[in-house]
């Protein structure tokens, strides 16, 4: 009998109907195993027996999870099932080493998320029991106080995920894809999209990827060379309906505006 991951990936073409602008990692690269071990993906679902979605996430505490709050929502109804795939790299195979499925007993949206706008795009998920860490499952360093103020611009980041891989294909990627691209200013992200962007994003820019369906709530990362840490910058949240193409930047929301509420959420002790 086919588990319902298999029956999901088999089926998944137009997931999460909450997102008007689903997100996917195009082009890239795969990654290598265990080199994003925060990373997870999320089957989410309203009651028994709604539709399933597919999103990722970023594990930033033992029993917490980070993702886009659009995730939480199958159009208008709140996502109230959640299941958790950590330490997984070929997300076809259920019994990959070093692997866990674990469920969420608690959703919190951000409380000023904007359905209409996709402001305010985050959400915080509870694991029902805390996750031991392991070379395959570990959490990701949240950004440090002092770059509160940092645009980041300019920088290389790397955003990952296991969304639709080239133009044409209908299903999830396999094996979890990652791309490496420029963060922009706000400004210049902003004059290419003709509707307005919310407050509190950050966005990057490559000709040769760019993310679509299947990659909201991923993390977007920096590498930081003084204290050799990765440290997540964005949660994977919209671009345009024409833009699962190399023609706009990506958009994320920025993470270091929200560590005061996800401090008050999670206890994560800021530094």
């Amino acid at each position: 009998m086919l588990n319902k991951l298999t029956v999901f990936l088999l089926l998944v073409s137009g997931v999460i109907s909450a997102s008007k602008n689903l997100t996917r990692i195009g082009g890239g690269i795969a990654s290598e195993r265990n080199s994003r071990p925060f990373q997870v993906g999320l089957l989410l679902r309203v009651g028994e027996d709604g539709e399933l979605g597919f999103c990722g996430g970023s594990l930033v505490h033992l029993q917490w999870v980070l993702t886009a709050a659009h995730c939480c929502y199958h159009g208008t109804e709140e996502v109230t099932n959640v299941e958790v795939i950590l330490g997984a790299h070929s997300l076809y195979d259920r019994y990959e080493n070093g692997r866990r499925l674990m469920t969420v007993n608690q959703i919190m949206v951000h409380p000023e998320w904007n359905p209409d706008t996709f402001a305010n795009d985050l959400a915080l998920l509870k694991l029902t029991n805390t996750v031991q860490a392991s070379d395959s499952i570990r959490i990701v360093r949240l950004p440090y106080l002092r770059t509160v103020s940092s645009n980041f611009a300019g920088q290389a980041a790397t955003a990952s995920g296991w969304g639709i891989a080239a133009n044409g294909v209908t299903f999830v990627s396999p094996t979890l894809r990652m791309k490496t691209s420029t963060v922009t200013t706000n400004t210049y992200c902003r004059s290419l999209f003709r509707s307005n962007l919310p407050d509190n994003i950050i966005c990057t820019f490559s000709t040769q990827a760019s993310t679509c369906k299947g990659d909201n709530g991923g993390p977007l990362t920096v590498f930081t060379n003084d204290t050799e840490e990765i440290i997540l910058i964005g949660v994977a949240s919209f671009i345009e309906a024409d833009g699962c193409n190399t023609n706009l930047p990506n958009v994320f929301t920025r993470v270091q505006h929200y560590l005061t509420w996800i401090s008050e959420v999670t206890g994560i002790t800021l530094d």
